[in-house]
């Protein structure tokens, strides 16, 4: 009776074993999540947004950068020579006088630095197209000076009908920046600070939108 008693049991376990296995693998396992049955086909993989503001924020804190320089040294030579001058007798007249020309020689280096305030760029991002537009500001020069302790003075030529007094010395300091400025433009400077400004904020911007078209105006 017992031994019966054990065959049943062992009966019954197989049977629910065998349930058990049937239920799991033809119901419980197709209830599964794609993930947990290691197939992720079925997963739509959501795609991370580009944000305008975090990269608007990046570009505001480089704040003013000089992103090109210009280094000059000087050398120029003044002449100043007397003039008879008849116009204020109302005579059309005017010419040097020989023999009274002076003059004298000096020379001055410097340096010019240009760039864009960076807190007044502006950027728009249209995930959808994959687009970034950026707006720079004027390319302007934000520094301009002149070293004093390479201003020299030398090649004095003085003449006793026309002696050289100190205000021929009293060269402006603000006239000589000007023109330094002037043929600092004239040979590019803006166009370059423009140019590696870009350079940079592409640059900052690709390591977010990686895939994104860049358009860069100013």
């Amino acid at each position: 009776m017992k031994t019966k008693n054990v065959l049943k049991l062992i009966l019954l376990v197989a049977v629910l074993c065998i349930t058990g296995s049937w239920y799991y693998f033809e119901v419980y396992s197709k209830q599964m999540s794609p993930i947990e049955n290691g197939d992720n086909s079925g997963i739509i993989q959501e795609e991370t947004l580009v944000s305008g503001e975090t990269i608007s924020s990046g570009i505001r804190e480089m704040g003013e950068l000089n992103t090109a320089e210009y280094y000059f040294s000087r050398t120029e030579n003044v002449e100043n020579t007397k003039q008879l001058d008849l116009t204020s007798l109302g005579i059309d007249f005017k010419a040097d006088i020989p023999l009274t020309t002076n003059s004298f020689t000096y020379s001055y280096d410097g340096e010019i630095k240009a760039g864009i305030d960076f807190s007044q760029v502006t950027v728009e991002v249209d995930n959808n197209a994959k687009t970034i537009t950026v707006k720079l500001p004027e390319t302007k020069i934000t520094s301009s000076e002149i070293d004093p302790d390479s201003y020299k003075l030398y090649s004095v030529t003085n003449n006793i009908l026309n002696p050289i007094s100190p205000d021929d010395f009293a060269l402006s300091l603000s006239d000589l920046i000007h023109a330094e400025e002037e043929r600092a433009i004239e040979k590019g400077l803006l166009d370059k600070a423009s140019k590696n400004a870009e350079d940079l904020i592409r640059n900052f911007i690709k390591s977010y939108a990686e895939g994104y078209k860049i358009t860069i105006t100013q």
